[in-house]
């Protein structure tokens, strides 16, 4: 990230924002790049470093509330995807952008997703990995019907992790656990989704000390990488990445995601980009077919890499010959 600008902005809610800026060259369009849980800012550099910067185009990277040296508030309101949203609109007036394609992955995928809905005049793109599209709602959170709906056309429930997330005890257990989280989420073959797709698997993880020196994929087996993930997880604490969760599981976007869908402004009417990671057990690629089926995204782009959930990161040169292609395609 040291080729980007770094700057700290507090937007009108009071919530102070560092991110990193790089001007788009002539006519290109600028990205906003939304990382998920539990990352930052950096998740973005080899994107940015040798896809983005060399072909000019402009980079909008934060560390999202909660994360990295952003904030991270107490009050789960705060973190409510309109919220976010408002804050990410201010960045954007403070940097003088009436358009961006916002990137996101992980939450940040339904982050980009939510922000095209509540501000659609600002969003020319849409892109995410691993995440599909997911259009706002009319109905609130309701964990057994989602799991009854997954356990039926998927076979399995890709959110067992939201109890333990969104309960009290959630992150003290693993603020006590980070490195068996780091191999919860970082590990080969099944592993994401045995620790993430049952029933109470996710805290008898953490839990099992001998978890810690469990294999993970070549890419988490970088030292500096490990201790880096690790370092800033334990300073940071998981306390506000959960509030995230809560936000959803308390449904407090409900208003906000019932008026998107009253004007319209589920239906992506601009270029949308879908990079699928077809050994993401958390977000099953085939899940874009509805919002296809429907009708939401009239000019879809789909791609496919042989990655698990961090593909930016597993199949770094895949992905990011992905969104170039696409962007000179599309812009």
């Amino acid at each position: 990230m040291e080729s980007l600008k770094k700057n700290n902005f507090k937007t009108p809610a009071g919530h102070t924002y560092t991110y990193w800026t790089s001007e788009a060259k002539g006519t290109k369009p600028t990205l906003l790049l939304l990382h998920g849980n539990p990352d930052c800012a950096a998740l973005w550099t080899d994107l940015i470093n040798h896809f983005l910067l060399p072909e000019g185009y402009g980079i909008i990277a934060p560390d999202l509330l909660g994360f990295g040296s952003t904030d991270k508030l107490k009050g789960i309101a705060n973190y409510t995807m309109s919220s976010i949203s408002n804050d990410l609109l201010a960045i954007l007036d403070e940097e003088g952008l009436k358009q961006v394609i916002p990137l996101g992955h992980d939450f940040g995928a339904n982050l980009a997703s939510k922000f095209h809905a509540f501000a659609p005049e600002r969003v020319c793109g849409l892109v995410t990995l691993g995440t599909t599209y997911l259009p706002p709602s009319p109905y609130p959170f309701d964990f057994e019907q989602i799991r009854g709906m997954q356990e039926q056309y998927v076979g399995y429930c890709s959110i067992w992790y939201f109890p333990l997330f969104t309960s009290e005890k959630g992150y003290r257990v693993i603020d006590e656990n980070v490195e068996n989280m780091f191999t919860a989420l970082h590990g080969g073959g099944d592993r994401m989704k045995e620790v993430c797709c049952y029933e109470g698997a996710m805290e008898n993880w953490l839990r099992k000390p001998s978890n810690v020196e469990k294999e993970v994929l070549p890419y988490a087996r970088n030292d500096q990488f490990r201790q880096e993930w690790i370092d800033r997880m334990k300073q940071n604490s998981f306390r506000a990445p959960l509030d995230w969760y809560k936000a959803t599981a308390q449904s407090l976007d409900f208003e906000a995601e019932n008026d998107a869908l009253k004007a319209g402004n589920h239906v992506v009417k601009v270029p949308y980009l879908f990079v699928a990671a077809l050994k993401d057990p958390l977000a099953p690629s085939a899940a874009v077919q509805g919002p296809i089926a429907q009708g939401l995204l009239p000019d879809v782009t789909l791609e496919e890499v042989d990655a698990s959930h961090w593909c930016m990161l597993e199949r770094p040169a895949e992905v990011g010959q992905a969104v170039v292609r696409w962007l000179s395609s599309k812009f």
